[in-house]
């Protein structure tokens, strides 16, 4: 399979999100993308190809956290990530992947059918994008735009979308046909979102998902090699 892991971490060293995980694979190229040349001198004692992202460098969480969201929401912009045929986002926090259920669902989803993305279900916040806010509410950087997501929930339901959802996704798995002729256009249209909802991408991605839904495949099971 022409497939390749990226994972991403922006921010200085006292951000809570400094870490490097143990590489997803050792048969398929793993790329980590960064503006920190500190993990970017750690990742040369690992399996990740390290790749630095000329981007200033902030304490601020916020900031850092909007600077990772374009190599997650748009790949394509990438040169090194341009040759693959299907692409493994993962965030940095998260356990290791089992690599033989991203080729299963490569197989099941890219091949055997035609989806452009999947990502997996919420494991304990559904029905509502508020359940999704009031989440968030407990970590300090995002009650810092608090507002910024009311307005933007508001306006998505006012332009005809739902705040309802039976199926509401995690963001920090996100396995991706680039070559579906609708991926780039669900990418960008993601990013776009982004900047005017704010840094906690699953608000956004709830609406993005209703806007192509007939092209993302949400699934329930566990990715992960530990539970979670």
């Amino acid at each position: 399979m022409n497939l390749a892991y990226y994972t991403c971490f922006y921010g200085d060293e006292n951000n809570i999100a400094f870490n490097i995980p143990d590489t997803p694979s050792l048969k398929y190229k793993c790329y980590y993308f960064t503006n920190n040349q500190t993990i970017l001198g750690y990742l040369e004692n690992t399996n990740w190809v390290g790749i630095y992202d000329n981007k200033p460098v902030s304490s601020d969480l916020i900031v850092s956290a909007m600077a990772s969201k374009h190599i997650k929401a748009m790949p394509e912009g990438y040169l090194v990530l341009k040759e693959y045929d299907y692409l493994c986002y993962l965030d940095s926090k998260l356990p290791k992947v089992n690599e033989r259920f991203v080729e299963k669902q490569i197989k099941d989803y890219f091949i055997q059918e035609n989806f452009a993305l999947v990502l997996r279900k919420h494991w304990f916040i559904n029905d509502n994008v508020w359940n999704e806010f009031n989440e968030s509410m407990n970590h300090c950087r995002y009650r810092k735009e608090d507002e910024k997501y009311i307005n933007y929930i508001v306006g998505q339901v006012r332009a005809g979308l739902s705040e309802k959802s039976d199926e509401h996704c995690m963001t920090g798995y996100l396995l991706r046909n680039m070559k579906h002729p609708k991926i780039m256009q669900i990418n960008e249209t993601w990013f776009n979102h982004i900047q005017d909802c704010g840094i906690e991408c699953q608000i956004s991605f709830f609406f993005i998902k209703q806007m192509f839904f007939e092209y993302i495949k949400s699934f329930s099971e566990n990715p992960f090699d530990t539970i979670l």
